[in-house]
């Protein structure tokens, strides 16, 4: 059985960072390059972040999953939140990121956020996968968003709603009326 924490020490996080695999990192890094210089930095700095609702999650006395919930500043936009998952290599396929993802989005609903909202690169498959297990949608693809050394990747933006009724539908009306 997991147990989710909201708050570790930033040495604990860094260890957990630096076990990361170059494809795991690929698939999920908003920090940047990771290494034994600069972890420190970014897990203090990761530590402190008021923005985020963050959840660490052990299996067997092991940190195993870092995830978090972005907040918006934003005014019209506070129904809303981000959602970031990473899993440690030697635990992703197992099932975690499943019940991981279904504890945020009831933790989510339950913190009066209508829209939970993600990004996920086109090749990770298992990722998308997995987001729509967890009853996310794809609502658009952004062509070329990122950029790692000479290499572009698509990234695609996925949502579930507290109030899932007629999204699809609402969204495909929207496609048809924009190919003018």
């Amino acid at each position: 059985m997991l147990k989710i924490k909201h708050t570790i020490k930033s040495n604990e996080l860094e260890d957990f960072l630096l076990t990361l695999s170059k494809k795991s990192l690929q698939n999920f890094n908003p920090f940047g390059i990771i290494t034994k210089r600069n972890v420190k930095k970014i897990a203090e700095n990761e530590i402190k972040r008021k923005d985020k609702i963050k959840f660490f999650s052990y299996y067997q006395n092991n940190l195993i999953a870092y995830s978090f919930l972005t907040k918006f500043d934003k005014p019209t936009k506070k129904h809303n939140c981000i959602l970031g998952i990473i899993i440690s290599d030697k635990w992703q396929k197992k099932g975690f990121g499943k019940e991981i993802c279904f504890n945020m989005i009831k933790y989510g609903w339950q913190k009066k956020y209508e829209k939970i909202w993600l990004t996920v690169f086109q090749d990770n498959i298992a990722g998308i996968k997995l987001y729509k297990k967890c009853g996310f949608e794809i609502e658009g693809v952004f062509l070329q968003d990122e950029k790692a050394g000479k290499r572009k990747r698509n990234v695609v933006s996925m949502a579930i709603f507290k109030n899932s009724k007629n999204t699809i539908k609402e969204r495909n009306e929207i496609f048809k009326k924009l190919m003018i």
